[in-house]
């Protein structure tokens, strides 16, 4: 079928949507592992239609049209660009040409003796039989011309398939030469992605492969000035940018290639890779559809994306099922044996994956790419021990090849291994010094050796020399606290201890927090965990903060749950499991905006099943997707606790870490389908909802029930009375007269809010009113004074996570009524949550030495000489208490 000459609307809003994805996330995209907070979901539904082919560029559209062109001209250049009818194909070579681009390897025409060699040489070995492509390009005419290159590259990429490096070293050094003397642009296309092979064989600082930036200059100099409508460059650009980790700069490259020839499968299976590398699974999936729809046919690139998809899931037979047609018709290709041992080793079967790749090894001796795939699987399901494995094979196998070398050493980083990080990708570095992600991370290796070091007995916390050092002292002592919950045997505790400390790095920005995390200063979140290492920025406004203040233990005991749990399960469970308990762990109260998404989820029958919430987590289709992921794992946890006891979710982890997927698991501890677990648990929530005021009853109407009763529009005044008369307990009704009151009748709130607060427990709304009224003194109920306010502070205060204010305030009225110890503490919360602001240090400083806690006074009067160091006053004060504390007790 021809692809039509402009995408839809639609489709033109489905490429700047992946564009932006690509933009965004692809700095984390090829990392080793994904933290904690980038989740790996689990499959959802198939895709029902192909990913859309971007507009044909007016230029090509432009050409076609030119009056001059005789209709055979015009004709070849529709199957140039990839625009022709089928009437189009009308010779052998037509139709070869055609099948090639369009990745169509099955077609009788790849086989047909009248076309040309070239073509037939590049389909056997894209097939996987490169000795059949040797045979035919040294039966052949010797090439002259542009077709030099390209003869030179399908030579050198069919010796190196057949294990043969040295003489695909030789046949292709003189690809260098013919790029930078290049007379057409398809030439210089093909040769540049032969100098890309080279460079894997050579290195890229051998004198006989060109250097990264001569090979995209000579590649912007053949679009300028030989032709710019040649798809080949912006093709050969994309893949050696992709290779150099230049995210930014991959997608508009790619995009480029496919409005200069719709048709090209090439270019599609380098953007499925891509939306694979940054977790855009369900278009990598409509991307492979897309490249089976242009082949007519099942095709090797397909198989391999939705093999990569599912690995990334951590569904090992799911990916071994995606590969299965591809296997049965191409059975020896090297891409599909390397893809076919990463799926059994993310069955975690080691056994087999070895053996796979003992096989692939028959075909190509000393091959490195099923090594290189496995590590990068393993790198990405956090098996760290074993994807350092596979990928020092892959290092010694290509000892010239910088990318094994440097996914190794970012493999390392996120093990929390420095030194062998630090080695690995310095290799890396001195091989390929114009890799992105290798760059960053070996400057952020640098900085931490420069960084000051404290340690307790589980945890060590890393930070940069300075006002860090604060918060870095101060975190010791709760970390430990930490320690204790999270492992301990308490609800919902984890009762298992890494058998390692756990490293805490404090970044003073959030440029250096995002290189630690995923290699380029992108990655939007404040904190996560990578198993053994949990990196944080410092919470703290300013320029270089994404957040600002934040309650940072709350936020390190949800990172250090992951650490435990993914300790426990060897790395082995689904991901919105572990966040389910890491929010669990938390230890905090529901947020009303949380409970407000979970009440519309339940009521529009918008839950997600157990597939989608994880997708929910990493590619959200709207924009509360990913906190709605959060809170209805966290509810599902609940459930579970609540349903089958603390020793559920335990025994869960134990199958999981055994290897045994989801669905078993639930049937083995649950006793349940996931499809019965969902839904029960979809009707307890609706009776959570009840109890939480959220939902109405027969008992307790909603509104509109209400006014259809009453034969009105809309709630007026006496009708709300009238209500309130008649339903005194109802939620609904009262959060209607307590907005009334507060314009109305301001007497009437305190009682309002007191039953409000009652029947909708979860609503911080009258907790705020009685405060503020409280506080303020005026129109206070009788016998009522500030301290009164206390509860309803503290409520608000469980539930904030980013302002001190609310703790600052409670300390306050306990030092009023003399209750120090909780004034204290909750001083000591107003420091956790803004650690770096003077004002809360001096508040807490004045509040301890109220208490007479000393020890807190000179912690807190240190860090103001720190905060403030020209401000002389904290060093008298220091120097007064210490001079206090060394003179003996009257």
């Amino acid at each position: 079928m021809p692809e039509p000459a402009r995408s839809s609307p639609s489709a033109r809003a489905k490429w700047a949507w992946l564009l932006v994805a690509l933009l965004g996330w692809m700095p984390a995209a090829r990392a080793q592992v994904a933290p904690a907070d980038v989740p790996t979901p689990a499959a959802p539904a198939p895709p029902a239609e192909a990913f859309p082919a971007p507009e044909v560029s007016d230029a090509v559209t432009r050409l076609l049209e030119q009056p001059y062109l005789r209709e055979d001209e015009r004709r070849l250049l529709r199957i140039r660009h990839g625009v022709w009818e089928d009437a189009d194909l009308q010779t052998p070579a037509d139709h070869a040409r055609a099948a090639l681009v369009r990745g169509a390897l099955r077609s009788p025409a790849l086989d047909d003796e009248q076309a040309p060699a070239l073509d037939r040489a590049e389909a056997h070995l894209r097939r996987g039989n490169p000795a059949r492509a040797l045979e035919l390009l040294d039966g052949a005419e010797a090439p002259q011309g542009p077709a030099a290159a390209r003869a030179a590259r399908l030579r050198g990429e069919a010796l190196a398939d057949l294990g043969r490096f040295d003489d695909a070293i030789a046949a292709l050094t003189p690809l260098a030469g013919m790029l930078a003397n290049a007379r057409d642009a398809d030439e210089a296309g093909d040769a540049a992605m032969g100098l890309l092979l080279l460079a894997r064989l050579v290195g890229p600082a051998d004198e006989r492969a060109m250097k990264y930036q001569p090979m995209l200059d000579a590649l912007g100099r053949a679009r300028e000035t030989l032709n710019r409508l040649a798809w080949s460059v912006p093709l050969a650009e994309a893949m050696l940018l992709y290779e150099k980790d230049r995210y930014a700069e991959v997608g508009p490259a790619i995009e480029n290639t496919l409005t200069l020839n719709p048709r090209c499968a090439a270019a599609w299976s380098l953007l499925g890779r891509a939306a694979v590398d940054s977790f855009d699974f369900p278009r990598a999936e409509a991307i492979a559809l897309r490249l089976d729809e242009l082949a007519g046919e099942a095709t090797i690139d397909g198989a391999i994306i939705r093999s990569m998809v599912e690995v990334r899931r951590g569904e090992g037979a799911a990916a071994e099922r995606a590969l299965e047609g591809a296997r049965g018709a191409f059975p020896d290709s090297r891409a599909v044996r390397a893809q076919w041992a990463a799926a059994a080793a993310a069955r975690f079967d080691f056994a087999a994956a070895d053996a796979r790749l003992a096989e692939l090894d028959a075909l190509a001796p000393g091959t490195p790419v099923g090594q290189l795939a496995v590590g990068r699987a393993m790198a990405s399901a956090r098996q760290y021990e074993e994807a350092a494995r596979y990928l020092r094979a892959a290092a010694e196998r290509a000892p010239r090849w910088a990318e094994p070398v440097i996914e190794l050493g970012l493999s390392e980083l996120q093990a929390g291994r420095d030194a062998q990080a630090l080695d690995a990708l310095e290799r890396g570095a001195t091989m390929d010094q114009y890799n992105v992600r290798a760059a960053n991370s070996l400057t952020l290796l640098r900085e931490l050796r420069s960084y000051l070091r404290f340690e307790s007995e589980h945890f060590v916390v890393r930070c940069r020399p300075g006002q860090d050092e604060i918060l870095a002292r101060e975190m010791l002592a709760q970390l430990e606290k930490i320690f204790a919950r999270v492992t301990g045997d308490g609800p919902g505790g984890i009762r298992h201890a890494p058998n390692h400390k756990t490293v805490v790095e404090l970044y003073p920005d959030h440029r250096w927090f995002s290189v630690r995390i995923a290699g380029l200063p992108q990655l939007h979140t404040i904190a996560a965990a990578t198993g053994p290492v949990i990196a944080m920025e410092a919470p703290r406004t300013g320029p270089g903060h994404k957040v600002g203040t934040y309650d940072w233990a709350r936020v390190v005991q949800h990172e250090y749950v992951h650490t435990v749990t993914l300790s426990r399960t060897k790395n082995r469970l689904p991901h919105w499991f572990t966040e389910a308990s890491a929010v669990y762990l938390e230890d905090a109260p529901r947020g009303y905006s949380t409970v407000q998404l979970l009440a519309r989820a339940v009521e529009t029958g918008t839950l997600f099943d157990l597939d989608s919430i994880n997708v929910g987590f990493v590619r959200p289709r709207r924009p509360s997707d990913r906190a709605l992921a959060y809170a209805q794992g966290h509810w599902m946890y609940e459930y579970i606790i609540e349903r089958w006891g603390n020793e559920a979710p335990l025994q869960l982890m134990d199958l999981y870490a055994a290897g045994v997927r989801e669905p078993e698991a639930f049937r083995t501890v649950l006793q349940t389908s996931r499809e019965d677990f969902l839904a029960g648990f979809t009707d307890w929530a609706r009776e959570q909802l009840v109890a939480w005021g959220m939902s109405a009853t027969d008992e307790r109407p909603g509104i509109l029930t209400l006014l259809s009763r009453s034969g009105a529009d809309e709630p007026s005044p006496p009708l709300i009375a009238e209500w309130l008369s008649s339903h005194p307990d109802n939620p609904f009704v009262l959060e209607l007269a307590l907005e009334q009151a507060t314009k109305d009748a301001p007497a009437d709130v305190p009682a309002l809010c007191e039953r409000y607060a009652k029947a909708r427990p979860v609503d911080p709304l009258p907790h705020k009113l009685l405060a503020a009224l409280y506080l303020s003194g005026q129109d206070a109920p009788a016998g009522k004074s500030p301290l009164d306010a206390i509860p309803h502070l503290e409520y608000l205060d469980a539930r904030e996570q980013s302002s001190p204010g609310y703790a600052a305030e409670i300390a306050r009225l306990y030092a009023t009524k003399k209750e120090f110890p909780r004034a204290l503490a909750s001083a000591a919360r107003a420091t956790q949550i803004a650690p770096y602001d003077a004002t809360i240090r001096e508040f807490a400083a004045t509040i301890a030495l109220m208490a007479n806690d000393l020890d807190a006074a000179e912690r807190h009067l240190r860090a103001l000489t720190i905060l403030e160091p020209d401000r002389t006053a904290h060093q008298r004060r220091l120097d007064a208490l210490l001079a206090r504390r060394a003179s003996p007790a009257p």
